[in-house]
């Protein structure tokens, strides 16, 4: 049996797991909880999350025991790693490392009735070195996208083998540059005439009800998810979009989390949008000094050094911008704020923002999610408005 914990650091996430466990977010097409299912096909999973967290975790993860304290001993990993590949549930009891970094551990019955977190963990435990990378920072998620959307499409073209896979229509006029058997299409998606998707730089998997529309360039390797309608956009490798996005203008090298709209002009790359977001006409960010040196983000007040060329935005669940608004390089956008100030952006905007100077009521953050959400067929659970209301309260 296999539990997936949130550990010390979740805070370096945010926005990104204010309203999601952290294994809920997407790298490649799968999310980090994905990637485990299908590393341990058959295991049943434990979860342990925040406890603001734990009716999500249940809503979503049905099958799962969130929270439950286990009765035997149990293989731990880390919400917020992505291994390369499985460690056996058994053997003997130690700390799994990646690198200096925990990222899991193999503990006994007796020793699991007495632990109440990582921290209770015995000291003596012998460590023990696995193949996995840790996300301790947004920008790692863009970091691996690409590498995971590679490694994805290997393991799923070994599956496969010889058997003819469904596929979904690429119409007549419609190019495909590059190697067609790297072009996936699942059944009730569509390629319309007018569109190019090259494979030649990746694979491009487009998912169930997923539409690219007239005028669309999609380079691989990238991820379409279901009902996501690319229009009219320019798709530059690396990208990943979760389900029922609508994008436009030009995308590079970043994720979209889900039900998130970019449907007009503006250049988003080296990002991580959450759900639910909305960027309006001509939003763009930049993802690159002119300086050419290593992007800085600002956390909790203090500046850190990415050590990366290139960073973009990171925006959290119903962030909304107005039309032409540039977004700072490695600019940190909390969940629900509504920026529509002029000029660049601010390097950290916090939660709730409306502009600058004040801060949404929480009636109508409540009531906001409500209608945005009912736009694509979903209703906010209880157990998601009482999350909205821990973070409105700490934040």
């Amino acid at each position: 049996m296999i539990c997936i914990y949130e550990g010390d650091g979740l805070e370096r996430l945010s926005p990104l797991c204010d309203l999601r466990p952290a294994f809920d977010l997407r790298c490649g097409r799968f999310t980090l909880l994905e990637k485990y299912r299908r590393l341990y096909p058959g295991e049943p999973f434990f979860l342990w999350v925040r406890d603001e967290m734990a009716g999500i975790a249940a809503e979503a993860h049905p099958d799962c025991r969130v929270n439950a304290k286990p009765k035997q001993g149990r293989l731990f990993l880390s919400a917020a790693a992505i291994f390369d590949e499985p460690v056996s549930p058994k053997g003997p009891e130690s700390v799994l490392l990646a690198g200096e970094e925990v990222v899991g551990f193999r503990v006994c019955a007796e020793c699991v009735a007495e632990l109440n977190s990582v921290r209770g963990l015995r000291a003596d435990l012998v460590q023990e070195q696995v193949k996995a990378r840790v996300v301790k920072w947004p920008w790692d998620l863009v970091e691996f996208n690409a590498g995971e959307l590679l490694k994805e499409a290997e393991v799923r073209s070994q599956k496969a083998g010889g058997r003819r896979q469904k596929s979904g229509t690429v119409e007549r006029g419609a190019m495909v540059v590059g190697d067609r058997k790297k072009l996936r299409t699942e059944p009730g998606s569509r390629i319309w005439p007018g569109t190019v998707v090259s494979t030649e730089t990746g694979p491009v998997f487009i998912d169930r009800d997923a539409v690219v529309r007239p005028g669309s360039f999609v380079e691989g390797p990238c991820y379409i998810g279901p009902g996501t309608v690319i229009d009219g956009a320019k798709v530059r490798p690396g990208c990943s979009f979760g389900p029922e996005c609508r994008i436009g203008g030009e995308v590079q090298a970043s994720l979209f989390q889900g039900y998130a709209n970019k449907s007009h002009e503006g250049f988003i790359g080296h990002a991580f949008v959450g759900e639910w977001v909305n960027l309006g006409a001509l939003t763009t960010n930049s993802d690159l000094k002119n300086a050419y040196q290593p992007v800085q983000v600002i956390w909790q007040g203090k500046t850190i050094d990415t050590g990366l060329l290139k960073v973009g935005c990171f925006i959290g669940d119903h962030a909304k911008t107005a039309i032409g608004s540039l977004i700072n390089t490695g600019a940190r956008i909390g969940t629900f704020v509504n920026w529509f100030e002029p000029g660049l952006s601010p390097k950290e905007i916090p939660a709730f923002s409306w502009g600058n100077k004040a801060r949404w009521p929480l009636g109508h953050v409540l009531s906001n999610a409500r209608k945005v959400m009912s736009r694509r067929g979903v209703t906010p659970s209880a157990a998601y408005e009482q999350a909205l209301r821990v973070l409105y309260a700490r934040r």
